[in-house]
């Protein structure tokens, strides 16, 4: 199985979204919010869907994969496997709003519940996972070991979250 890339949207233009997903040759952007909207247009998620479609990237939304409201295990096990086969037959992107995937902090926290929520279960699947960053390079972590709120209260959402989070 190839890769599983996780990209954040953040404040970025979209041609500079379309270049970083080009970039890593992603084949189709998975939406792992809990809602497809975003405060800038151009990542909600009708208008998302068919830019991609322009650009010719597939896209699918997955909101049982959410991390502001999480979903019942067993929805959120439906979400995971629906990754893992998509995975299977091309390159995707897992995308949520944060662009960041750790926070600055002396030691680093789940900045997303990409890295928080969705990663370490996928890992568990036998997926490896690579972070695409704000200017391109990709991040490798141990999941796992990271501080996440996602751990600490898996039902509620708060704390820790960048001036550019919609999750």
């Amino acid at each position: 199985m190839e890769a599983i890339y996780t990209i954040g949207h953040g404040r970025h233009a979209w041609r500079d979204f379309l270049a970083l997903l080009r970039e890593h040759e992603i084949a189709l952007v998975a939406d792992v919010r809990s809602a497809a909207r975003s405060r800038w247009p151009q990542f909600n998620g009708r208008v998302l869907e068919a830019n991609l479609r322009e650009a010719r990237i597939g896209y699918e939304w997955l909101p049982e994969c959410g991390g502001k409201v999480v979903a019942p295990p067993a929805e959120l096990a439906r979400g995971l496997e629906r990754i893992m086969e998509l995975a299977a037959e091309m390159r995707i992107g897992l995308m949520c709003s944060e662009s960041h995937p750790l926070t600055k902090h002396v030691q680093p926290r789940a900045n997303c519940h990409r890295v928080g929520l969705l990663a370490t279960p996928l890992r568990a699947r036998g997926a490896r996972l690579k972070h695409i960053l704000p200017d391109g390079h990709t991040l490798e972590v141990d999941e796992a070991a990271l501080p996440s709120i996602w751990k600490e209260e898996p039902l509620l959402f708060g704390g820790g979250r960048s001036k550019d989070s919609e999750e």
